[in-house]
């Protein structure tokens, strides 16, 4: 085996170019979520170039699509997947109208996309079949979270991906999230020579933010809520009639996210009462999910992140971190989600703009073949 995975090793320096020119084309070519139509058929052309086949469109998402590779036509060995991301960030730029990758997903595609080359490179060494996944929308809706219920990862025995961050770390966290879009509708009049007439729809946003905040401690430290108002009237000589928010709800774990959620929807309702504006609320149709790391294929990452010098790692904290669709994917089968530190590269986080200069920079490349190589190495383990 160390001999193999000596030759994993050899073979993603050999490719090294050709994963940097699929970071750079992603990272240049910048698709908001669900429109990423350029960037998914460019991965596609890819892996059909290098004996991949693809299926794609996938599952009824446009831009998402399934690679598979055997190492033989019986396939009776194990499958690892490996999940590619490719969709930008809106608001960026001095102008902040741009579409740019403050979120590294070049980087993950770049990675992914080398470890499953090198794995098919290599692929007399093994017996099983490897997966690449094209998720799209992790920005926004969340594709791993669909393919979840649908049942895609109920036959697939380990998914590896990797993440850039502030911090090197294997025991990563992410918190269980849903939004709400809540909307109270009221009655229109003058402010000044008739408010009495008038229902105020923007007083009840104002009631919600304030009945969360008065919330929080009942909530405890498992719980984090966050919100905006998206619509607050026209004119401050007008009684809103009509005033939106667009509320998010975060939790350590699934069910107590599922308690906090609730909470939050009687705090709109008691502002409705309070203000006699008429409350409509939307739920998110997906809901991230925590996540259940797998220690089996953390311990093999651990000792492959060693093997290529990475050895200081942070604890995951659960506390202090995001969320992602990644979490519904670990509640069906074994995951090893794992972050390669930024922080001597710059103090940029992640979808800050000085992030999209980190995205791309040399230094992340230099991780991106890092994460490749581990990546290929731990599949190699499972395999």
């Amino acid at each position: 085996m160390e001999e193999i995975k000596k030759i994993v090793c050899q073979t993603e320096d050999k490719i090294a170019k050709w994963a940097e020119e699929i970071s750079d084309y992603i990272f240049e070519n910048p698709e908001l979520s669900d429109e990423e139509y350029k960037c998914s058929a460019y991965l596609v052309k890819k892996l059909r170039s290098i004996g991949f086949k693809v299926i794609y469109p996938y599952m009824g998402f446009d831009t998402s699509f399934r690679a598979e590779y055997c190492s033989d036509s019986e396939n009776n060995g194990k499958t690892v997947a490996f999940l590619a991301e490719y969709d930008a960030l809106p608001g960026y730029g001095n102008t902040h109208d741009k579409t740019a990758h403050a979120c590294g997903h070049n980087w993950i595609a770049g990675s992914t996309m080398a470890a499953v080359r090198v794995l098919k490179d290599i692929s007399r060494y093994f017996n099983g079949k490897i997966v690449l996944f094209g998720t799209q929308s992790e920005e926004k809706t969340g594709s791993k979270v669909n393919f979840a219920e649908l049942g895609v990862f109920d036959d697939i025995d380990a998914v590896l991906q990797m993440h850039l961050g502030r911090v090197n770390c294997v025991d990563t966290t992410a918190m269980a999230m849903t939004d709400y879009t809540f909307e109270f509708y009221g009655k229109a009049a003058h402010a000044a020579k008739e408010p009495e007439n008038g229902i105020n729809a923007l007083d009840a946003c104002h009631l919600v933010m304030a009945g969360i905040n008065a919330m929080r401690q009942q909530f405890g430290a498992d719980v984090k809520i966050h919100e905006i108002i998206t619509n607050g009237g026209q004119s401050p000589s007008i009684i809103p009639e009509y005033a939106s928010m667009w509320i998010f709800v975060r939790a350590t774990d699934k069910n107590i996210l599922e308690k906090a959620a609730e909470r939050v929807v009687n705090i709109g309702r008691g502002a409705s009462l309070m203000t006699g504006a008429e409350f409509k609320y939307k739920r998110a149709r997906n809901t991230f999910y925590d996540i259940k790391q797998s220690k089996h294929l953390n311990s093999l990452m651990k000792a492959n992140l060693a093997e290529l010098g990475i050895t200081e790692l942070a604890d995951g904290d659960k506390y202090h971190c995001e969320s992602t669709d990644i979490g519904n994917v670990s509640y069906r089968c074994p995951v090893c989600y794992t972050t390669l530190g930024t922080s001597h590269i710059s103090d940029a986080g992640l979808h800050e703009q000085g992030f999209v200069d980190v995205a791309c920079s040399d230094g992340a490349k230099k991780l991106m073949h890092i994460a490749a190589k581990a990546m290929a190495m731990t599949a190699l383990d499972v395999l």
